[in-house]
């Protein structure tokens, strides 16, 4: 099923439920984006590349050297 029809019978199936119940889907689905965040945060700590990346940035940082990094005007353009 693609993400479009799994997204209109939640819909639909949330429009069935009591308002007692929907607050419980909404507890749980909060649950599952924060649950999605961690997996996501770990992944990102257990990657030598990427945590060798972020300390090098850091260090350019304290070392004053920002011409090293694209500005975020520039990055939010091309998102």
């Amino acid at each position: 099923m693609n993400s479009t029809t799994l997204k209109r019978e939640a819909k639909k199936a949330i429009d069935e439920l009591s308002n007692e119940k929907i607050k419980v889907a909404i507890d749980f689905i909060d649950f599952l984006k924060e649950k999605e965040e961690m997996e996501a945060t770990l992944e990102i700590l257990s990657s030598h590349e990427v945590m060798a990346q972020i300390e090098e940035a850091e260090k350019a940082i304290k070392k004053g050297k920002l011409d090293e990094f694209v500005q975020w005007e520039k990055v939010k353009r091309n998102v």
